[in-house]
């Protein structure tokens, strides 16, 4: 037997197994960017958000998510809109918007990547529904007392909602979980 083959068998075998681990590391790494890319991610920020300034909202409240490619159809979205308006459209921001079940009051999140950094959050005036001049005025820059996590425990039961033009959008019923 001429013992050079195994020489390089071996070390074809340890480059192998170099690679598949750089492989496996890499994979790893890519997980948890993979998971905040996920719209439930930015729903339960906006979520622990609206707890901490409009604790009422969060318990039966729609959690919505507009990523860049479909913010245009939220523009156009007659609740969504107003929100969205707020910031310039551009690739890697999104926003996540909660919404009680009779739409007078709502918070909606602002981020760019996975960092958010500012939000809108209002309640119905004297006319029972949210007007765009007070979305507007409510905008505010995020303090690190709003992104605390919210006292109770939440669940998230997945579900899609659509724009008023038909626009599907990843969509969350939030709750405050039953002890």
């Amino acid at each position: 037997m001429n013992f050079s083959i195994f020489v390089r068998m071996k070390h074809k075998m340890l480059a192998i197994l170099a690679l598949a681990a750089a492989l496996q590391a890499a994979g790893a790494q890519s997980q948890p960017d993979q998971a905040k890319k996920d719209p439930l991610f930015f729903v339960k920020i906006a979520a622990n958000v609206a707890g901490n300034v409009q604790r009422e909202l969060v318990n039966g409240s729609a959690g919505i998510y507009v990523d860049h490619q479909n913010w245009a159809a939220g523009l156009k979205d007659g609740d969504l809109g107003p929100f969205l308006k707020l910031q310039e459209a551009k690739p890697g921001r999104s926003a996540a918007c909660l919404f009680t079940r009779d739409k007078d009051a709502a918070v909606c999140l602002y981020f760019n990547g996975d960092s958010p950094f500012g939000m809108a959050s209002v309640k119905a005036g004297a006319t029972g529904k949210l007007e765009a001049g007070d979305i507007a005025a409510a905008y505010k820059p995020l303090s690190k007392e709003m992104l605390k996590r919210y006292a109770e425990e939440l669940t998230f039961t997945p579900g899609d909602i659509t724009t008023d033009d038909g626009q599907p959008l990843p969509a969350f019923l939030v709750t405050i979980a039953k002890k």
